[in-house]
């Protein structure tokens, strides 16, 4: 595999480079609520199955449609036998259906989150599996984000060429890091964007970290 060159026609192995790393978060308030219900019966036949299924999805949906605005999807369906006696003389034999049904609901008003969940079960759900934060300018924001983190390699590196007496040079070479659930150490870069978290009587929704990180290669010069 040929070397990558350098200016000056040196390689990018050989060269005098600087590598570093740059990290940058947005701070932002969420706006999208997304709560994910369902329901899990047993019946004795195929036709009960089915038919308790149909009546208990309807009336979630009928639950969901009375709110203003929200977005509504469903999101797992499954209708399965049940066994029994797997090992024993005979074989296994069918005992009874499950029928098992999940909604995805995006809400756009916090204080609706728990009306939400209480009018779902008492419709018929009997789980709430999870409830989340998001934001609908994520994109938006890991974008400023990778873009502050750039510029946090760069303020590292020419801090760094400076203490050794050198200049910083052109990039020879950039890439992201990979995103993680988690920042084991502080961000480079940290904005705090001017959107206000939202508070209902019982919740409040705090602000979402938004990280990007980038590596840098850069070429050193003399001062």
């Amino acid at each position: 595999m040929a070397e990558a060159m350098a200016p000056g026609g040196l390689t990018l192995a050989t060269s005098r480079t600087i590598a570093v790393n740059g990290d940058a978060e947005i701070m932002t308030a969420p706006d999208r609520f997304v709560v994910t219900v369902g329901f899990d019966l047993q019946a004795n036949t195929l036709n009960e199955a089915r038919d308790g299924s149909k009546q208990r999805a309807a009336a979630l949906l009928a639950a969901a449609a009375k709110l203003p605005t929200c977005e509504v999807s469903t999101d797992q369906l499954s209708l399965q036998p049940r066994y029994e006696r797997y090992n024993e003389p005979g074989g296994q034999r069918i005992v009874g259906y499950t029928a098992s049904r999940s909604l995805t609901i995006t809400l756009h008003a916090l204080d609706e989150v728990e009306g939400l969940m209480f009018d779902m079960l008492a419709a018929g759900a009997n789980r709430v599996d999870r409830v989340t934060f998001q934001s609908s300018v994520m994109l938006e924001k890991r974008s400023e984000a990778r873009l502050l983190a750039i510029e946090a390699a760069r303020a590292k590196a020419a801090g760094m060429a400076a203490a050794l007496g050198q200049t910083l040079g052109e990039p020879l070479k950039i890439e992201e890091a990979a995103a993680t659930g988690w920042q084991a150490q502080p961000a480079n870069y940290t904005l705090d964007n001017a959107t206000t978290p939202q508070q209902s009587e019982t919740v409040a929704t705090g602000k979402i970290r938004v990280h990007a990180g980038v590596s840098v290669v850069f070429a050193l010069r003399p001062a």
